[in-house]
């Protein structure tokens, strides 16, 4: 129990110590391990999340774009197709690795 309880404790200082852009790719590898455990319902909480962090004023085309996916995501987690899913987010994850972290650290 107190192991627990430390890593909660961990868990929650390293959200408020990450940058937005971080705080996604921890979103996107929450996902990626629901997928593979094959809990549906905490893979749609974490599609929920992504969709509600999308800036369509900023992001324009690739918010739209983005929105489409995480939609098609959310039909497929319905019909419980999730490694199609976990495909579908590793590699959104690693293109918003390389994009926008990668941007941010030059």
């Amino acid at each position: 129990m107190y192991g627990s309880l430390q890593m909660r404790q961990y868990q929650q200082q390293s959200v408020l110590t990450s940058s937005p852009e971080q705080l996604i790719l921890k979103i996107y590898d929450l996902g990626i391990a629901a997928c593979r455990r094959n809990d549906r319902s905490k893979v749609r909480a974490v599609l929920a999340e992504l969709m509600g962090s999308l800036n369509f004023e900023e992001g324009g085309e690739v918010a739209s774009q983005l929105q489409g996916l995480y939609e098609y995501c959310l039909i497929e987690s319905a019909n419980g197709d999730l490694e199609t899913v976990r495909t579908l987010l590793e590699g959104l994850r690693e293109a918003w690795r390389e994009g926008v972290m990668a941007r941010k650290a030059a």
